[in-house]
């Protein structure tokens, strides 16, 4: 779990919530500490700026991510592994919608690069952990050999990350986790040997 005192996953919640009813120019100190109600030194006790509590958001991120990634069974066939990382995703984003706003917002890492890196880090480690799985499938015999594995990840996160980024532009008004299992079983029917 977090190394993040109460008030700190407080302020972390509170500026996931204003950069989606906001964007990233809504997310100020200023806006932060009306909507919790403390003062703006007040924040500045638990954050040195805004750009750490960015970084506290995806580290908490990367953290319930490797979560996430840590209950995938081994002994399951990669179709079902793969399907259960996604799917973990998916309900992260259920749970908190606002977090699409964070990590499909561009905006927030084009132009500063203490940002972008462990964006960056943290969508290698996921496709890395992704890729090491197909490549074992692929290995059993449990998974198409014919396409690289690689492709076969770009296609399972293209997929994904599209379908999250259209729930976040309509509002999340569709059911996202029917249209991310329809999209899953899609993908096996292409995989599988």
């Amino acid at each position: 779990m977090n190394n993040y005192t109460e008030r700190q996953n407080q302020i972390i919640q509170e500026s996931i919530q204003l950069i989606a009813d906001k964007g990233i120019q809504g997310l100020t100190i200023k806006n932060i500490s009306k909507a919790i109600g403390i003062t703006e030194p007040a924040i500045y006790r638990h954050f040195e700026s805004k750009n750490d509590i960015i970084l506290a958001i995806i580290s908490t991120m990367k953290e319930s991510t490797a979560e996430e990634l840590s209950h995938i069974d081994d002994e399951n066939p990669t179709l079902e592994k793969i399907k259960k990382m996604i799917q973990g995703h998916t309900n992260r984003f259920i749970k908190n919608p606002s977090l699409t706003a964070i990590i499909f917002s561009e905006e927030i890492f084009n132009n500063n690069s203490i940002l972008a890196k462990p964006i960056r880090m943290m969508m290698k480690m996921n496709q890395n952990k992704l890729i090491t799985m197909i490549e074992k499938g692929q290995v059993s015999g449990d998974v198409r050999s014919d396409i690289q594995a690689e492709q076969i990840s770009l296609m399972v996160i293209g997929s994904f990350r599209f379908l999250v980024s259209k729930w976040h532009i309509m509002n999340f008004d569709f059911d996202l986790k029917k249209e991310v299992n329809e999209m899953l079983d899609a993908i096996e029917k292409v995989l599988e040997v």
